[in-house]
């Protein structure tokens, strides 16, 4: 089996221990933090090849490892048993795992809050779409661009961007109470898109955006050079984003605070939930199906000595440490404190 790449590696804050299962108690992080949402990868397939995709690498090793049904519900039952209240089901393309709305409908039954990360898959299909809408409280749709042309781009296949923005609208159509969400990743071949895409995905009934940067992990880790945004480039294109989405929230993810402007109180550093990922993972002579428990959305991210003078340095996560790694960091802005 292929080991994943160094961008693979989560950082040594984020891994904490095994799913061990057998028992109730809920997850308490070091400040007090009640663990209450799970992410469960449930595929290692994707139709879609994204430039920054940070699953690839994953995705490679895993393929042949499929997460059957019987792993999901032991998951599903082991978590909600813990407390946990809110499930999004990730992968890959989760919508192609082959019992998806089963997974819907044990979530619920368990008291669980239910939301997926979807290109549109299969949530383009009517048939589908009214079948697993019921029993879906939230959708993360991802949108890179505001034509075909650059979407499919950055998607790495012809027609994505028409799937997408067809499941968006049916989604829309068939359950307007839908939290309807929209992920947009920003790399150097989107970047100078990013507002007219948060101005479609707001006419699109988008309720809340999020604009993500390139993280150094998967296909990233291995074009990093060429997709990663300059500080400069984020700090001129993000704080636009708000006034061209009228009607959405807009959170900023894996951006310094102070690159947002006026909009700082947007960064979804202040806004995150403490999660316990669950996929498949390298172990010692095996892989095995366990949990990644994250309590601040630290992943990958670290203060350069350009933050130090931070007023905000507690709150805000700072830069990519590959970022930091490769380029200068004179293009923060950190904010000064008082006095």
């Amino acid at each position: 089996m292929p080991l994943p790449s160094p961008g693979f590696v989560p950082s040594a804050t984020q891994v904490s221990e095994l799913d061990s299962g057998g028992d109730d108690r809920p997850w308490i992080g070091p400040e007090g933090q009640v663990m209450e949402r799970l992410e469960l990868h449930l595929t290692y397939h994707c139709p879609e090849r994204c430039v920054f995709c940070s699953e690839e690498h994953r995705m490679q090793s895993y393929r042949p490892f499929p997460v059957t049904w019987g792993r999901v519900a032991t998951i599903l039952r082991t978590h909600a048993e813990r407390g946990v209240k809110a499930v999004h089901l990730t992968g890959g393309e989760p919508t192609i795992h082959p019992r998806f709305i089963d997974v819907l409908k044990l979530a619920r039954k368990l008291g669980m809050r239910t939301s997926v990360g979807t290109i549109g898959t299969r949530l383009q299909r009517p048939e589908f779409a009214a079948a697993a809408l019921p029993f879906l409280d939230e959708a993360l749709f991802s949108l890179h661009g505001p034509t075909a042309e650059v979407h499919d781009a950055v998607a790495g296949r012809a027609g994505s961007f028409d799937q997408v923005t067809a499941a968006i609208a049916l989604a829309h159509r068939l359950k307007p109470e839908l939290g309807l969400f929209v992920n947009t990743v920003v790399c150097r071949l989107n970047i100078e898109h990013l507002p007219d895409t948060a101005a479609l995905a707001d006419r699109l009934g988008a309720k809340l955006i999020v604009v993500s940067n390139t993280t150094p992990e998967g296909s990233a880790w291995d074009a990093y050079g060429r997709l990663a945004v300059p500080l400069e480039d984020l700090a001129t294109w993000l704080p636009q984003v708000p006034d061209r989405a009228k009607n959405a929230v807009v959170r900023f993810f894996g951006v310094p605070m102070c690159l947002l402007g006026p909009h700082a109180m947007s960064s979804n550093d202040l806004h995150w939930d403490p999660r316990v990922t669950v996929e498949w993972q390298s172990a010692p002579g095996k892989v095995a199906f366990a949990g990644i428990y994250s309590w601040a959305p630290d992943r990958r991210r670290l203060h350069p000595p350009a933050c130090d003078p931070c007023a905000r340095k507690s709150v805000c996560m700072g830069v990519y440490d590959e970022y930091a790694a490769r380029w200068p960091t004179n293009g923060l802005r950190p904010f000064p404190r008082q006095g």
